[in-house]
């Protein structure tokens, strides 16, 4: 081999580790952490604020939970908050595109998001649970739905799958639902409900409290069905660093019993939120 040959090998070879340790610190450039954000001064959020009590817009500001708890991590962080009222359709686009720091609104734990992007530990949990008028005695018990139409939301809703699930595991026994009805929105199950249309409603916890709060004593829940969803916030996967600063305050926000109150203030209820065991198989 020339001297020239092996020259050439050898430059061609640093040249490629070269390109490869830059673009290892491209990489690493570009994955954002609270020090960061610090420096910074400034951190930037996305929330569609249309989903009471977590997040909605009341005389021109987005108040609700999430609200609340962000504005105590800017606090403890010593930095200013811009949060953006982005829809939700755009919302993962945009987290995608960098246009903010990670998403601060409600969002289910699902598979297809845990794979995609990184989940804060849950903030809230929501139990699927089964409804009805508090004067009827149509349902007896969530073990027998037998002879029962029960309202749900359009599928693919998560609810609907709890319920669809549950019921199929009832049929063995006799005991399944006469017949499931959909419905576009909770508001019209509850009217449905109301109405006499149907024996029973199934939904969240949390749309529960939130249909019922003008009306206490006219819905009751019967009881629950399948596990619960687990509610958190998302970060990039490559912004490891900066989710688990997020999971440090809210860690401590919960175990001062501030998230407690905070949970009264918005639904109140309480719910108790595990550290571990809540995220799906091939999560970030």
């Amino acid at each position: 081999m020339s001297g020239v040959t092996r020259h050439l090998r050898w430059a061609t070879g640093l040249a490629a580790a070269t390109s490869i340790a830059a673009l290892l610190s491209t990489v690493t450039a570009q994955a954002l952490d609270l020090a960061e954000i610090q420096k910074r001064g400034t951190l930037t959020v996305a929330t569609e604020a249309a989903w009471a009590p977590f997040e909605y817009v009341e005389n021109g500001k987005i108040v609700g939970y999430d609200k609340d708890i962000i504005d105590l991590i800017v606090k403890d962080w010593g930095v200013k908050l811009d949060q953006q009222d982005v829809p939700f359709a755009g919302i993962l686009t945009g987290l995608d595109e960098k246009k903010y720091d990670f998403v601060c609104t409600a969002l289910f734990i699902k598979p297809e998001r845990a794979e995609k992007y990184a989940f804060t530990v849950p903030i809230a949990l929501s139990k699927v649970v089964v409804t009805k008028l508090k004067a009827s005695d149509k349902v007896k018990s969530v073990d027998n739905l037998s002879g029962l139409v029960i309202g749900a939301p359009v599928p693919p809703s998560g609810v609907t799958a709890v319920l669809k699930t549950y019921n199929e595991s009832l049929k063995a026994s006799g005991k399944a639902a006469k017949d499931i009805v959909y419905f576009q929105g909770s508001p019209d199950t509850f009217l449905a409900l109301a109405n006499g249309q149907i024996d029973a409603g199934v939904d969240s916890t949390l749309t529960f409290s939130s249909m019922t709060k003008n009306q206490p004593d006219t819905f009751v829940i019967a009881g629950e069905i399948g596990a619960p969803f687990y509610v958190a916030w998302i970060t990039r996967p490559e912004d490891g660093a900066l989710r688990d600063a997020l999971n440090v305050e809210l860690r401590k926000l919960r175990d001062t019993g501030v998230l407690t109150k905070l949970q009264m203030k918005w639904f109140g209820f309480t719910m108790d939120l595990p550290d571990s065991g809540y995220l799906p198989p091939n999560a970030k």
